[in-house]
């Protein structure tokens, strides 16, 4: 059996042709069918609407339209049929175009449903930005008010200074502490305090004190010391519970007119602290000092007699105008001052290691072979001026 021919790629466009014009000729068939139902409906309800007629009166009326039919002249028939040719060929092409034209532009289709998301989504987007803008300006105005309310700065009157001429602190120097706070000079009796407060840690039968530890030499050997009477004692170590140790001192109320004393255990470590802190109204003011019934003044009487007496000025940074007054006092008495500056108005003294804190510290970080060795940078050497 003979295979079929494949047909060639030229003859592709006539049948694309061919089934345009069946489909236009099947879209005729329809309408003509559909025009034909139509019609015979119409003449249905015409013939239904016509009065009754005679036989007679039939066959006249089938007379007259037999003359009708035969003046039909044939050459209308051909120019009608040509007519319609053209019609016919106008359509085709118009469907050749728009193929054409569905092939160049296929139809995108849109998902309205995700459209619709992502501008809900940027709506609120749009008014989350908007409420945070609108705060952003109210911030605005109200700095802007407050801007508008604050002062002008005035730069305080500027103080002289003259520079200090550093000499070496003394060897056997006894320092004399005072602290200016708040334009006002107090004495701070440390010694004092430190002896009483040294007392009451020597005895362990207080209620903070954890265990006594002696100490000893390298053989074992407890060590000796001399105690204020002469007399060789055992050296020991007294351990307390740091909590309770400041609970006890705050409850005693150590203290005088001008500062106010706590015994506390230094920040992250073992030693235990002495802390004196200046009264609202501790000290002397300016005017006061100036007197020469005052205390201050009084006290620098009482300490011409000792030559190793250096009067060394804790100055907060508020009360630097007053230490300048004070220091021109000082001077013409003739003290070697030392002087340094204070953030906070009080003063701590650190206890010997024969007093410690029950304190275990926290395991340091493993070093890191990597690192640089760290900058040490020596602490100032104490000086007179």
């Amino acid at each position: 059996m003979a295979r079929k021919p494949r047909p060639h790629d030229e003859e592709l466009p006539f049948v694309a042709l061919m089934d345009t014009m069946t489909n236009v000729v099947g879209v005729l068939i329809i309408v003509l069918v559909l025009i034909g139902l139509g019609l015979a409906k119409s003449v249905k309800k015409v013939l239904s609407d016509l009065p009754l007629v005679s036989i007679e009166e039939h066959e006249a009326l089938k007379a007259e339209l037999a003359q009708f039919k035969d003046l039909r002249d044939p050459a209308d028939i051909q120019t009608d049929i040509v007519k319609r040719e053209a019609d016919l060929q106008k359509i085709t092409e118009a469907l050749n175009t728009l193929e054409t034209q569905k092939q160049k532009n296929p139809v995108v289709l849109v998902d309205l449903d995700a459209l619709s998301k992502k501008l809900e989504a940027a709506q609120k987007e749009r008014n989350e930005r908007k409420s945070t803008i609108d705060l952003l300006l109210a911030e605005i105005d109200k700095l802007k008010i407050q801007l508008d309310s604050t002062p002008a700065y005035v730069p305080p009157a500027s103080i002289g200074v003259r520079l200090p001429l550093s000499k070496p602190f003394p060897e056997k120097a006894d320092p004399q502490h005072f602290l200016i706070s708040e334009g006002r000079v107090m004495f701070l009796a440390h010694e004092d305090f430190k002896k009483l407060v040294e007392m009451e840690l020597r005895k362990a039968r207080r209620d903070y004190t954890v265990r006594q530890d002696v100490l000893k030499d390298p053989n074992g050997k407890p060590l000796m010391k001399k105690d204020s009477g002469g007399m060789n004692v055992v050296q020991k170590k007294l351990i307390f519970d740091g909590p309770k140790m400041t609970s006890f001192f705050n409850s005693a109320n150590l203290g005088n007119r001008d500062t106010k004393v706590e015994v506390i255990q230094q920040p992250n470590s073992s030693n235990v602290q002495l802390r004196l802190l200046a009264k609202p109204d501790g000290g002397e003011a300016l005017d006061q000092v100036k007197s020469v019934t005052s205390q201050f003044r009084s006290r620098l009487a009482a300490l011409r007699s000792n030559k190793d007496a250096v009067l060394w000025f804790h100055v907060c940074r508020d009360s630097i105008p007053a230490y300048l007054a004070i220091r021109d006092i000082v001077d013409a008495v003739g003290f070697p001052v030392s002087w340094d500056i204070y953030d906070n108005p009080s003063f701590t003294f650190t206890f010997p290691q024969d007093y410690l804190v029950d304190f275990t510290p926290p395991p340091a970080p493993a070093p890191n072979p990597n690192a640089p060795p760290p900058v040490v940078i020596a602490a100032p050497k104490t000086a007179v001026d």
